[in-house]
């Protein structure tokens, strides 16, 4: 089961695992979750840059903070 569904805003982060871009994160609108791609997990498109990727969940960051 994925964490995300299609048509929900996220943050992109391109390099999540390097220290130095960990933080750098910009908007993004998941347009379809994957399910039957190996490696990919989501088709995202990146507000800023006006692309289009396929992206793995690890790379992508919730907008909405947690609920307790």
């Amino acid at each position: 089961m994925k964490k995300y569904k299609a048509d929900e805003w996220v943050y992109y982060c391109r390099l999540p695992d390097v220290e130095y871009f960990k933080d750098e994160r910009e908007p993004a609108l998941v347009l379809a979750v994957l399910d039957n791609d190996i490696f990919y997990d989501y088709k995202i498109f990146i507000e800023k840059t006006g692309k289009i990727k396929k992206v793995r969940e690890s790379h992508l960051f919730s907008m909405t903070p947690p609920t307790y």
